[in-house]
C-alpha cells in the first residue's frame, strides 16, 4: 500500500522535528533498520536514543501487529468490542454508509483514540497526539482553511519539499491526492484524532476577526454601563438601539453561545442586574463570571434568546420554558432555555435566562471509560444485563446520572431487545431506543407513561426520575413483571436510596425485592495534566484520613492550559451497593441509611464514594480536596 513506504520516514521526520534524535542518530537507526528488519521505534529505543516514555508521550500507545486482519476482527482479538456490539455496528454501517471504525465510536462502543491507535498499526502509519506537538509555523501556508477543514486535515511542517500532515483517515486517498495538488508538494502522513484535528486547523487559521471575543464586542464604554434614571412610572427607560446597535446584539447573543460551547459549558447564566448583565458559564461544575454586558443591551438580548427559543417575548411575569438548536462546527447542539422573573429595586421585573447545553457529540462515554473501578464495573455490568428488577442511580443534578443511564444503555442495546424510555427532556438520542418527551400538561406524566409502555411489549423501561409515589410503584410493579428498570434518585448515597423509597410509602417487602443495585455517584475536577505536581498533605489530615506517609497526591500550580485553575475537565466516583441477605432484612426493618451502609461495607465489600475519591487522588485524577468535598464520611 503506497501509505506504508513513508512511514519510517514520517517516525524520523518527527522526532527529529521534535528535537528527540539528530540527524546522524537517525541516520545510523535507518541504516540498522534496513540490516535488520526490526521496526524503527524499537531500534531507537533499544539503541538508547529514544526512551519508550517520549515515545509514548508524543506518538502515544500504539499497538504493533505484525499480522494485518479485518478491523473487526482485530477488535474482537484484542476484547475491546463484544461480538454483539459489532454486530449491531455492522447493522448500523449498511445503513449509513460508514466506515466501521467510525460506526463503532459514533455508538459509543469504542473512544476515537483507540480507533486511532488500532488502524495505525494496521496501516503502519505513526499516530501522533497533536496537544504536544509543536507546529511549524509556515506549514500553514500550504493549505488553506477551507481545505483543512473540509477534509479534517492539519498541516504540521516541511521538510525536503515534502509536507507532513495529520489526517484522520489516511486511506482516503482522494484527500491525499487533493492536498498534493493544493500544495504543489509531495506529503507525507500522520494519524491523529478528528477532535484534536479540528482544534489544530482552529488555533492554526484563527483570524482576527474569528478572535474577537467577547469582551470586545460589549466594549462600549463605562457610561454604557451606568443606570439610567427612572421615570415616572417607576420603571427604566432605555433608548431605542440603533441599526448597527441592532446587529451587535444579534452577534453577542451568537458569540456568547459559541464560547461556551468552545470552552465546554454546560450552561450560560444571563442575569439582569441594576447597571448590567451579568454573564457566567458553568464549567467543570464551577461558575466562571464572564465580562458584564452594557444595560442598554439587556432587554434586546434576552428577547433574542427567548425568540430563538420559540418563547412568549410579550410574558415576563412567569417561568417560560425553550429549546432550539445551533450549528456549531459542523454539528448540532441543542440549548434548553428556562427563564424566571426576578425584581429589581429600580428596574422592576426582570428575567434571568439560563441556557442548558445539550451537545450530542459530547458525553457519549462507554462504560468502560468512565472511570470505574474495575470490581464497581464488573458488578454494574452484571446488574444491567439481568432480564429484570430496578437499577438505580442516584447523585444530585448535574452530577453525570443521565450520561451514566444512556452509557448503560447503549452497552446492552441490540436486534432483540425492545428499550423504551420516559425523559424529562430527552437530552440525547439513540438510535434504536423508543425515547418519549414526558409533557405534564398533555397528560403524559412518568406514571401514565409506563401503563402505556406496559403495553408495548417493552424488554428495559428507563424512567428519568422516580419522583412520587405513583411513579415509583408503577416502576416496582414492572420490575416484578419481567422487566428491567432504569430510573434516578436524588439521595446523598447508595444506601440512602432505600429510606427514601419507603419515605413515598412503598412497602419494605417490594423495594428489598425489586432493587437490584443502587449506583451512585458524583463529578470531581480533573488535574490538568500540564501542570500536575505532587503536594504535600498536612499530618493532621493524614491522621484523621487514616493516610499512610507514603501516600503521594497531587494538584495542579495552574497554567495557560487550564487558565490558571490547576484543572481541565472531570471524572467520576461511584459506589455500587447490590443488596445481599443482610441489606434486605435491614430494608424490611426500615432501617436507616447508616445502618445499611455499614453492613453493606462489611458484608458487601461496598466501596464508596469516599474511598473511590480518595484512589482517584492518589493515581493523580483528582485532587484530595475535591474527593472530600463530594462525599461524605464512612463512620
Amino acid at each position: 500500500m503506497m501509505l506504508n513506504k513513508n512511514t519510517k520516514t514520517n517516525l524520523g521526520a518527527l522526532l527529529l522535528r521534535l528535537g528527540l534524535i539528530d540527524e546522524d542518530q537517525l541516520e545510523h537507526a535507518m541504516n540498522e533498520h534496513q540490516r535488520t528488519g526490526i521496526m524503527l521505534s524499537k531500534i531507537l529505543v533499544r539503541l538508547g536514543m529514544v526512551s519508550e516514555d517520549a515515545l509514548t508521550q508524543i506518538l502515544g500507545t500504539q499497538m504493533q501487529s505484525t499480522m494485518k486482519m479485518r478491523l473487526g476482527e482485530m477488535l474482537l482479538q484484542q476484547g475491546y468490542i463484544t461480538e454483539a456490539q459489532l454486530e449491531k455496528a455492522l447493522e448500523e454501517q449498511k445503513k449509513t454508509g460508514q466506515r466501521l471504525g467510525r460506526t463503532l465510536v459514533m455508538l459509543g462502543f469504542l473512544p476515537e483514540e483507540r480507533l486511532i491507535e488500532i488502524l495505525s498499526a494496521q496501516l503502519d502509519v505513526p499516530f501522533i497526539k497533536l496537544e504536544s506537538f509543536t507546529f511549524d509555523e509556515d506549514a500553514s501556508t500550504h493549505l488553506s482553511d477551507e481545505i483543512c477543514r473540509r477534509y479534517d486535515v492539519v498541516p504540521l511542517f516541511v521538510a525536503n519539499k515534502t509536507l507532513t500532515i495529520a489526517m484522520a483517515d489516511p486511506t482516503n486517498i482522494r484527500v491525499v491526492d487533493i492536498v498534493k495538488f493544493k500544495s504543489r508538494m509531495d506529503v507525507d502522513i500522520v494519524m491523529a484524532s478528528k477532535k484534536e484535528i479540528q482544534a489544530a486547523v482552529d488555533k492554526m487559521y484563527a483570524t482576527s476577526s474569528e478572535q474577537e471575543s467577547l469582551a470586545d464586542l460589549i466594549r462600549d464604554g463605562d457610561d454604557e454601563l451606568e443606570t439610567v434614571e427612572r421615570g415616572a412610572d417607576s420603571s427604566v427607560n432605555e433608548p431605542e438601539l440603533t441599526d448597527e446597535e441592532g446587529q451587535q446584539v444579534v452577534k453577542i447573543v451568537t458569540t456568547l453561545i459559541h464560547e461556551a460551547i468552545a470552552r465546554g459549558a454546560s450552561d450560560i447564566h444571563l442575569e439582569p442586574q441594576e447597571t448590567h448583565l451579568k454573564l457566567r458559564y458553568r464549567i467543570d461544575g464551577d461558575l466562571q463570571l464572564q465580562p458584564p454586558i452594557p444595560a442598554r443591551l439587556m432587554p434586546q438580548i434576552l428577547s433574542r434568546i427567548k425568540l430563538l427559543s420559540k418563547m412568549d417575548i410579550a410574558e415576563k411575569r412567569k417561568p417560560l420554558d425553550g429549546r432550539f438548536t445551533v450549528r456549531y462546527k459542523g454539528s448540532e447542539v441543542d440549548l434548553r432555555v428556562s427563564s424566571f422573573p426576578v425584581s429589581l429595586r429600580k428596574r422592576g421585573v426582570c428575567e434571568k435566562i439560563v441556557m442548558r447545553i445539550l451537545d450530542p457529540n459530547s458525553g457519549q462515554f462507554p462504560l468502560r471509560e468512565m472511570g470505574f473501578d474495575p470490581r464497581v464495573l464488573k458488578q454494574f455490568l452484571e446488574a444491567i444485563n439481568l432480564p429484570n428488577g430496578i437499577i438505580l442511580v442516584t447523585g444530585p443534578t448535574g452530577s453525570g446520572k443521565s450520561t451514566t443511564l444512556y452509557a448503560s444503555i447503549r452497552e446492552i442495546i441490540d436486534s432483540t431487545t425492545n428499550i423504551s424510555t420516559m425523559e424529562d427532556p430527552v437530552e440525547l438520542n439513540i438510535d434504536g431506543v423508543n425515547q418519549g418527551q414526558i409533557n405534564n400538561a398533555a397528560g403524559f406524566t412518568f406514571a401514565a407513561g409506563i401503563r402505556a409502555l406496559l403495553r408495548q411489549d417493552p424488554d428495559v423501561i428507563m424512567i428519568g426520575e422516580m419522583r412520587d409515589t405513583e411513579t415509583s410503584s408503577m416502576a416496582i410493579e414492572a420490575a416484578l413483571t419481567g422487566h428491567l428498570v432504569f430510573s434516578t434518585l436524588h439521595t446523598n448515597d447508595a444506601a440512602g436510596s432505600f429510606p427514601r423509597l419507603l419515605e413515598m410509602g412503598l412497602e419494605p417487602f417490594l423495594v428489598s425485592t425489586a432493587i437490584k443495585g443502587v449506583l451512585a455517584q458524583r463529578l470531581v475536577r480533573r488535574i490538568c495534566k500540564h501542570c500536575k505536581e505532587p503536594v504535600e498533605i498536612s499530618e493532621e489530615l493524614r491522621a484523621d484520613l487514616h493516610l499512610t506517609p507514603d501516600m503521594q497526591f497531587y494538584h495542579g500550580k495552574g497554567c495557560s492550559k487550564c487558565d490558571g485553575s490547576g484543572y481541565k475537565g472531570r471524572c467520576g466516583i461511584y459506589e455500587f451497593l447490590v443488596p445481599n441477605e443482610g441489606v434486605r432484612n435491614l430494608i424490611l426493618k426500615r432501617a436507616s441509611g447508616d445502618e445499611i451502609k455499614r453492613t453493606a461495607i462489611k458484608e458487601c465489600g461496598l466501596i464508596t464514594l469516599r474511598m473511590d475519591g480518595i484512589q482517584k487522588a492518589l493515581a493523580g485524577l483528582t485532587t484530595l480536596e475535591q474527593a472530600l468535598s463530594a462525599s461524605t464520611r464512612d463512620d
